[in-house]
């Protein structure tokens, strides 16, 4: 079913609108925070476009009765800091639609499976096809533990994580973060679709709070104030 384009500019324009040119503080450059893919697993199709929230087609497999899957893996596995990668997949979906296994590419946003999908991800748990047919989700949290995340805009602040809810912004001395981080749950009819930051706190300061840019960036508010993390190759203790 086709969804109404009206609903797929609501689902793409905000995702698409979190990574646009952002002028460095103080010095004018133009920055941009880049998207890196996710894969790793099972993207489920939506069967009711037309409705909000996600109802999982069940109609593939081989009695016609199971979730409609792509399985897709990274050539490698996941590489956090790699914008462009190698896929593999395997798919129940019905012949016609979908082949049984092939190979496949991520490029920024690009998703390209050959002989099954074409499309752009919306956000890190959601791709649609590039004619407006197909919406795939897929549940997938961000380690936060890989590499050092640097603030974009000036390039000054420095994060470390030791999972996915404990860090510190590092400094003299370092300054502890406690990150809590619901997770996308797509099998729950009621959500949440989309994997995001709840808060992002620094000891004896406000809260942030946002959402994942890709597997490597975060764009964060506080009131007025927007604090953009990019991951980046390193390594550091709090």
């Amino acid at each position: 079913m086709v969804a109404p384009l009206h609903r797929l500019a609501r689902l793409v324009a905000p995702a698409l609108l979190t990574s646009t040119l952002l002028a460095a503080c103080g010095g004018g450059a133009l920055l941009v925070l880049g998207f890196i893919g996710s894969a790793g697993g099972d993207w489920v199709q939506d069967d009711r476009q037309d409705l909000d929230g996600l109802q999982i087609r069940s109609t593939c497999g081989p009695t016609g009765d199971s979730e409609c899957r792509i399985n897709i893996q990274p050539v490698g596995g996941q590489d956090v800091f790699a914008s462009s990668f190698a896929l593999t997949y395997t798919s129940n979906l019905p012949d016609g639609s979908c082949s049984a296994g092939g190979n496949g590419s991520a490029d920024g946003r690009r998703l390209e499976l050959s002989g099954c999908f074409n499309g752009e991800y919306v956000n890190i748990n959601q791709a649609v096809s590039d004619n407006g047919t197909v919406r795939m989700f897929f549940n997938f949290t961000p380690p936060l533990n890989q590499g050092i995340w640097v603030e974009l805009q000036n390039e000054q602040r420095r994060f470390a994580f030791s999972d996915n809810s404990t860090g510190c912004e590092l400094g003299t001395p370092n300054v502890p973060v406690a990150v809590n981080i619901v997770s996308a749950d797509i099998r729950n009819p009621a959500g949440p679709f989309e994997t995001t930051i709840q808060s992002f706190t620094l000891q004896g300061a406000a809260a942030w709070s946002g959402r994942f840019i890709g597997v490597s960036g975060m764009r964060l508010t506080r009131g007025n104030d927007v604090l953009e993390l990019e991951r980046r190759q390193g390594s550091a203790t709090c």
